[in-house]
């Protein structure tokens, strides 16, 4: 099978990496990733880190900025493509997606029809979900909603965070992948989403990293779960201040209050408690709850959600 692999973040080395390992199965004519950008103080150009693995293995790499371009355009044609594989990437316009005479497919980190969009991890963990998945399905002219291939359920408990989510599910991917091929080439029968049962993981906005304390402790510690790294944040005595390694209790304290426990740091919630081993106050590095007791801080000043 002749294949495109269109990706720019790490979620997708490793499926590229399965790919390339079975190259006697899965030739890779080219991968499709961003143009080098500028970044840090020196605005040094960056590849992507799809561009740095492919150029280590040997592989074709075409690196794009806009679509339509005509040049581009002819080059995916001329590559005489199977099929496109489309993982971490940007959203593909009708005219691309329909160049390889099997269509184009991506892997989507929830089970579609949930959590179509952006920050299906993140959405699913702060909804206190016990599960994650993947979804493999062609694309089609609506993002996230194109005919299904293969789905995977993968539980989860309530102390994952994002990142460790984001990697598990990347280093799952590769062998789905792998089912979801075998899957084409048998001619398997496609799923149909169903829009009545469709939910939506929508872009994480910078202003939900603040902790709303107004809530049970167990929504709290799954929002902060779900947005770790880079991770959420209370302000004391005007100082950010990020939480981590949380869990929640129905103990209770006033609103924003705390006490410590047995080197656990208890915030008081509109019900429950939050329970917080590790914290890190902005500009310095993490430490715990017993170097945090060490600084003998006023403890009449509450935890606030704003400054």
């Amino acid at each position: 099978m002749n294949i495109v692999f269109f990706a720019n973040g790490p979620f997708a080395l490793p499926s590229l990496d399965i790919l390339n390992k079975n190259s006697n199965n899965y030739k890779i004519k080219a991968v499709v990733t961003n143009e080098d950008k500028r970044s840090g103080r020196g605005q040094k150009l960056n590849q992507t880190l799809i561009a740095k693995f492919s150029k280590q293995k040997l592989l074709n790499i075409i690196k794009i900025k806009k679509f339509n371009n005509k040049a581009f355009i002819d080059k995916l044609k001329s590559l005489d493509a199977d099929l496109f594989i489309v993982i971490s990437y940007r959203i593909l316009p009708e005219y691309i997606y329909n160049i390889p005479k099997l269509g184009s497919i991506n892997i989507h980190a929830s089970v579609l029809p949930e959590y179509r969009g952006a920050a299906p991890i993140q959405r699913s963990i702060i909804d206190g979900k016990k599960y994650l998945g993947l979804t493999s399905f062609f694309l089609n002219e609506n993002i996230d909603e194109g005919n299904i291939i293969l789905t995977k359920k993968i539980p989860i408990d309530d102390l994952i965070t994002y990142g460790e989510s984001f990697d598990n599910l990347s280093n799952i991917a590769p062998l789905f992948l792998i089912e979801t091929l075998n899957s084409i080439l048998e001619n398997k029968q496609l799923k149909v989403q169903s829009n009545k049962k469709a939910t939506y993981a929508n872009k994480i906005n910078k202003e939900e990293y603040a902790v709303n304390l107004d809530k049970s402790s167990k929504n709290v510690h799954n929002k902060i779960r779900g947005l770790t790294p880079p991770g959420c944040y209370l302000f004391l005595n005007n100082k950010k201040v990020k939480l981590y390694n949380t869990y929640y209790n129905s103990s209770t304290l006033p609103f924003g209050c705390y006490k410590i426990e047995e080197n656990t740091l208890l915030i008081g919630c509109k019900s429950g408690c939050l329970e917080v081993k590790k914290i890190q106050f902005e500009g310095k590095k993490i430490i715990n709850v017993k170097d945090f007791k060490n600084m003998n801080l006023d403890k009449n000043i509450p935890f606030k959600s704003k400054k």
